[in-house]
Parts: structure tokens; C-alpha cells; sequence
């Protein structure tokens, strides 16, 4: 019983959905304090001059708020920015026409939290690669996590009965595996490597929002997870 647990993002990149489609359950870690300038607002779609970010703006708040807290400013133009930015770097992308409507659609809405609008790509993105983990949001669970961040996980993980749990490779900086080991537990580290498929321009690059691998290979995106 593998657990993976990662807090939300922004059409997230693939990295995202390889530890979820992994795991036997997913955590989205929605109630850790929000960190500004990562990746809870903002990615990457590939443009002809290399990466372009898109940025949800937010309101400002107080610092130790909760991502699950935290308000979209409505009063930027961020959606019809966004919508432009895509339909201008993807209109001749294959499968830009088969989803031009959905994304039509989600950036005609008024998002009014940042998580409601992350959790809609989260679905979203794992829906179009075929992904059917379950999904459960950290806040309805009864665990609250600390500054022990290698304690925490190993509570979240017994709490959703697993035996071993999922982590990105950056997590091998700060998290204690033989703690892990002594309460009975394993812990895997991600070891992602993108797969090269067909963008819009070269060369390829990764590290960009999973939307870019969908608009690009459509039906066969999830053969490069």
C-alpha cells in the first residue's frame, strides 16, 4: 500500500502525476502553509522562445495562511491573459481544437480560491492521462502535520494504512528513511525522468505544466508517463 503526498499546484508538471499515478492513494497536502513564488500559482508552457510562465495572482494575506486559504485577486486579468497565452503558444498544437472548449470554459469561470481552481487541473490532467488513484485533500483527514516533516509523514502514511511512502527526489535532503524503517515503514524516492515527446518547437524541453504534453500528443499522453 504505497501513499503519495504532494501539495497543490498549478497545472502541475508531469513529475506530479507520476508519484500519483504510482501510489495506491494520494494526498493533496492543501492545508500546509502557502510559500510564495512556487509552484501552488504559477508553471511552465513551452513558447517559441523556450518556457513561459503563467501566474494566478493572488491576494495578499498573512504569511502563515494556509494554501487552502488563499484568495485569487479577481480584480487582475489573469484568465483571459492565460487563455491567450495558450490558444497563442498551442492553436497549432494537434490537440488544441479537441480541448479548446474545456479550456474555454474554465478560464470563463470565476475561481474565487486558488485551491478550487488547482484541484480542477489536478482532476483535470489526471483524468486525460488515465490516472484513477484516489484522491483525498489532507484537511479531511484528523492529522495535523509539524515541523517534523519526517513524523508527519510517517503518521500520514499509518493513518491511510500504508507501508510505504512516495516522495520526490528532493525529499532524500530532508527526510530521516531509517526513522521510516523504524516504525515498520518504507520510503521510495521518486526518480522521474521525462520522457521526450512531440512540442511545438525544439529542442524538447521538461519540467513543463502536464497541459503541454496533452495539447501536444492528446489520447497517447499517457503512454509517456
Amino acid at each position: 500500500m504505497i501513499v503519495g503526498a504532494i501539495q497543490p499546484g498549478y497545472m502541475p508538471w508531469l513529475g506530479f502525476f507520476d508519484i500519483m499515478n504510482r501510489a495506491d492513494v494520494f494526498v493533496v497536502e492543501d492545508c500546509l502553509q502557502y510559500t510564495k513564488q512556487d509552484w501552488r500559482n504559477r508553471n511552465r508552457i513551452r513558447s517559441a522562445n523556450g518556457a513561459a510562465y503563467l501566474t494566478v495572482p493572488v491576494k495578499k494575506g498573512p504569511a502563515e495562511r494556509k494554501i487552502n486559504e488563499v484568495e485569487i485577486d479577481s480584480n487582475q486579468p489573469w484568465r483571459q491573459k492565460h487563455l491567450n497565452m495558450l490558444r497563442q503558444n498551442y492553436a497549432r498544437a494537434p490537440y488544441w481544437k479537441h480541448y479548446q472548449q474545456i479550456l474555454e470554459e474554465v478560464y470563463a469561470t470565476h475561481w474565487q480560491m486558488l485551491i478550487d481552481l488547482d484541484m480542477w487541473w489536478i482532476e483535470f490532467i489526471a483524468h486525460e492521462l488515465g490516472i484513477q488513484t484516489p484522491l483525498v485533500k489532507l484537511s479531511q483527514l484528523d492529522l495535523s502535520f509539524s515541523t517534523d516533516k519526517t513524523g508527519s509523514l510517517i503518521a500520514l502514511t499509518k493513518k491511510l494504512n500504508g507501508d510505504s511512502f512516495l516522495e520526490g527526489a528532493s525529499g532524500q535532503s530532508f527526510l530521516d528513511a531509517v526513522r521510516f524503517s523504524e516504525e515498520g515503514l518504507t520510503i521510495i524516492f521518486q526518480d522521474y525522468q521525462c520522457k521526450p515527446y512531440h512540442q511545438q518547437y525544439e529542442p524538447f524541453m521538461s519540467h513543463l505544466s502536464a497541459i503541454d504534453l496533452i495539447l501536444n500528443e492528446g489520447p497517447n499522453a499517457r503512454d509517456f508517463l
